[in-house]
């Protein structure tokens, strides 16, 4: 790969961001003031002059003097008062003895250590500066002339600027490195490139916030770092291809100084030799030195982040309603796609370190019995690699989360091919008694007496690499410091062998001036020599600077806790019944449990919370898409009828099998028959059930639907609810019971008249032996009707006689 062409100088970012800050020109909008002897006074805009200081330092060179090198300090004074400043002069003192240490380094850098005592050159201004207006300053002086004492090291340098008016305007605590007539031994350095960040989405479509987009832009922090670590010229915002299908296996990754197509169908291989990579031709720049080795260090979860952000149109939450989280919707991001081809192509050939998808908080996965999703993150991880990326990563290198690790982690990690770890300095601290700063590389042991290397990383320089580079004069200072820490560590042990891991924070955002500094520092610092990561080994000797592998305390006290375990757990719970009524084996949902067990959140409460929150929204909706279609009150005519329960899926991606369960309030008053308890339905369907009823009462009765899986388990805690009211019993009941009554009267009526035939007989003979008179000849009808009514009573006796009642009888 070509190498970037330098910028020349160190440009402060206040010089990128306001042209008038530059020594040597001036603001096309900027309104030119009186002529000094340091240069033109520059009247800024309101706007630009807000955020500048006093004095701001724009650059330093050479970043490492030689004996002979003439020392050049550039810098802008700007007025911040409300009047105007006169008399203006600026200092340069130092001291002619090297720093003794790092503490030392760090004392001076922070103000608190003794001031430098000797006068170097100065400039004045010899006019006023009005309010809102700045002024360049340059500072020149041979390296002979400061007559330093103390042969290669690092000398403490102070910009100060004053006013006659108005006394102290600013200092600046800077260094200077000197490279002396010593030999030193040269410090190897491998670098590690993060392309990483914290997880981005909640569930699948929806972003935590908008931000991302915008760091993918040329000018962004995943942009700058894809850019300045390819050392390969700039992103072509045209070139989207060739990127892998999505069922793609491992491709044939394209070679290093292959061009980038604009024809999204070519393969991977088979690039047009027309197009021309990004940046300029060969015939414009000049032969590029050799790149700076360097490893890529990737969350597979945040490329997949990107490839989503491309796909189509993405939810975000925001609080912009006030009334809590809301979601936004925006566009497609064509710079995902343009970030991810280029990455596809500059990643191709280069060590690729990989963590699992998320990088997930092994340990408290591990305490938590979760180890299930530790290996979900790792196979995901790699999958997604290959897909997105077209290559597969170095099993051999691991990046465990803020770089520590208990036995369990490395165990796991080491299962998953991992000889090679890359530790935080608290994991493996130096021995007490030494007194340098111990090489980066040591022997690990790994289970089964295997021998691992641990790559340490000096906690002292990630910081000094992650500072704020994006401030007015930053850049240069932080670039001057990192030639300081890296000279004084080579300056401890002159005659030791000694690796340096420099591995910046995973959110790293530096400026492009810094970055790019960065790389040509580690080029030309003659105290430095490059590396590859990927070939570092330790020797058997390396290991008596550092202690065992140890857990620290604070990193067992920074885990993911039980509680937010648990509500994680539970989020889990209905993923599962979710995932239980999906026709075909899946787990939609996996990724999304996977951000939320990142590491990313250890101490992150509030980022935590929000996306746990939206998951579980998130799954709760999908599991509402299959569902029963409520239906209006029913009324049943008759005693039998039919109901039709309309089932839904309104998920666009799923097919489901679901089971319909329906119950009576009043099983007594209405009746359920057999139908088709279990259906399929297709993405977006519907399909209606034929249930039949019975109702045996008139009146009221509520039904209760509600849908399952397999083994009996509601997909939710609602059920759909139908009333039924039965009236279909009215004019058939009547005019049954009318019949019966009928039949009823007919049956009965020739028994009530001989009943009341022989009461009245009976009434007769009472009278007849209470009157003699009244005895005579019996009337010819009265004496037929005395013995019809004996024949039937022997009848009745009879009839008993026979077994049979004498009701049944007459029947």
């Amino acid at each position: 790969m070509r190498r970037i062409a330098h910028l020349g100088v160190v440009v402060a970012t206040a010089l990128a961001v306001l042209p008038a800050l530059t020594p040597t020109q001036s603001t096309p909008s900027a309104e030119a003031a009186t002529e000094s002897m340091s240069g033109t006074a520059t009247v800024l805009p309101a706007d630009d002059g807000t955020d500048l200081p006093a004095l701001a330092v724009s650059e330093i060179t050479p970043t490492a003097v030689k004996e002979k090198d003439t020392v050049t300090v550039r810098g802008l004074v700007t007025n911040t008062t409300d009047g105007p400043l006169d008399d203006i002069a600026v200092h340069l003192r130092y001291t002619p003895y090297p720093l003794t240490d790092r503490e030392a380094l760090d004392r001076h850098a922070e103000g608190s250590g003794p001031e430098p005592y000797e006068s170097g050159p100065s400039t004045t201004v010899d006019m006023a500066l009005p309010p809102g207006s700045a002024i360049s300053f340059e500072l020149e002086v041979d390296t002979e002339d400061l007559d330093l004492q103390g042969g290669f090291g690092v000398y403490p340098l102070t910009i100060a600027a004053t006013s006659g008016s108005a006394g102290s305007l600013g200092k600046v605590h800077t260094f200077l490195p000197y490279t002396g007539t010593e030999k030193v031994e040269k410090l190897r350095v491998a670098w590690v490139w993060p392309l990483m960040d914290s997880p981005q989405r909640a569930d699948d479509d929806t972003y935590l916030s908008p931000g991302l987009a915008a760091e993918l832009a040329e000018d962004g922090r995943l942009g700058r770092l894809l850019t300045i670590g390819a050392q390969d010229g700039e992103i072509d915002s045209t070139y989207t291809g060739p990127t892998p299908a999505p069922d793609e296996e491992t491709a044939e990754s394209p070679a290093p100084d292959a061009s980038p197509s604009t024809d999204p169908s070519a393969s991977p291989t088979e690039a047009p030799d027309t197009e021309t990579p990004p940046g300029p031709t060969p015939e414009e720049s000049p032969t590029p030195a050799d790149p700076v080795p360097i490893t890529w260090a990737v969350d597979p979860a945040l490329l997949d982040d990107i490839r989503r952000l491309g796909e189509g149109s993405y939810w975000s939450l925001s609080n912009a309603t006030g009334s809590g989280p809301a979601l936004e919707e925006h566009e497609a991001s064509p710079d995902a796609q343009v970030w991810l081809a280029h990455a596809r192509l500059w990643l191709a050939e280069d060590p690729l370190l990989t963590v699992p998808y998320a990088n997930p908080d092994l340990s408290a996965l591990f305490d938590a019995d979760l180890t299930v999703d530790a290996e979900t993150a790792a196979d995901l991880g790699h999958s997604t690699v290959v897909e997105l990326l077209g290559r597969e990563a170095d099993t051999e290198l691991a990046w465990p989360a803020d770089g520590v690790m208990d036995e369990a982690t490395r165990d796991f990690l080491h299962s998953r091919g991992a000889t090679t770890f890359l530790l935080d300095e608290s994991a493996m601290p130096a021995q007490n008694w030494l007194g340098h700063t111990p090489s980066g590389v040591a022997p690990l042991p790994l289970p089964g007496g295997e021998k691992g290397t641990a790559l340490v990383v000096d906690r002292g320089l990630t910081r000094v690499l992650g500072a704020d580079t994006h401030t007015p004069g930053s850049s240069a200072l932080a670039e001057q410091r990192f030639a300081a820490e890296t000279a004084v560590i080579a300056a401890e042990a002159p005659e030791t062998e000694r690796t340096l891991v420099l591995a910046p924070p995973q959110d790293w955002d530096p400026s492009t001036a810094y970055a790019t500094g960065l790389l040509d520092a580690t080029e030309n610092l003659p105290w430095l020599s490059a590396v590859s990561l990927a070939g570092v080994r330790a020797d058997a000797d390396d290991g008596d600077e550092r202690q065992g592998l140890t857990y620290p305390d604070g990193a067992a006290d920074s885990e993911l806790t039980d509680d937010y375990l648990d509500r994680v757990r539970a989020v889990r719970r209905q993923i599962r019944l979710f995932n239980s009524v999906l026709t075909e084996d899946g787990d939609p949902f996996r990724p999304a449990v996977l951000r939320l067990e990142s590491a990313w959140w250890r101490g992150d409460a509030e980022g935590s919370e929000a996306a746990l929150d939206r998951v579980d929204q998130a799954v709760q909706e999908h599991k509402a898409k299959v569902y029963v279609i409520p239906g209006d009150p029913i009324t049943l005519a008759s005693k039998n009828g039919t109901l039709g329960v309309l089932v839904a899926n309104d998920l666009s991606d799923h097919s489901v099998t679901v089971h319909l369960s329906i119950f009576s309030e009043n099983s007594e008053r209405l009746s359920i028959g057999d139908y088709t308890k279990s259906m399929e339905i297709g993405p977006g369907g519907k399909t209606t059930v034929y249930v039949p009823l019975s109702a045996t009462v008139n009146g009221r009765t509520v039904l209760h639907l509600s849908l399952h899986n397999a083994d009996g388990e509601p997909i939710t805690d609602e059920q759909t609810t139908i009333p039924v009211n039965a009236t279909g019993l009215g004019s058939g009941a009547l005019v049954i019971s009318g019949i019966a009554a009928l039949v009823l009267v007919t049956a009965l009526t020739p028994r009530a008249v001989r009943k009341w035939r022989r009461e009245r007989n009976r009434t007769a003979e009472t009278a007849s032996a209470a009157d003699p008179a009244l005895e005579g000849p019996v009337p010819a009808g009265e004496e037929h009707a005395d013995n019809t009514m004996n024949d039937n009573d022997k009848d009745q006796v009879s009839a008993g006689q026979d077994g049979e009642s004498p009701g049944d009888a007459r029947s």
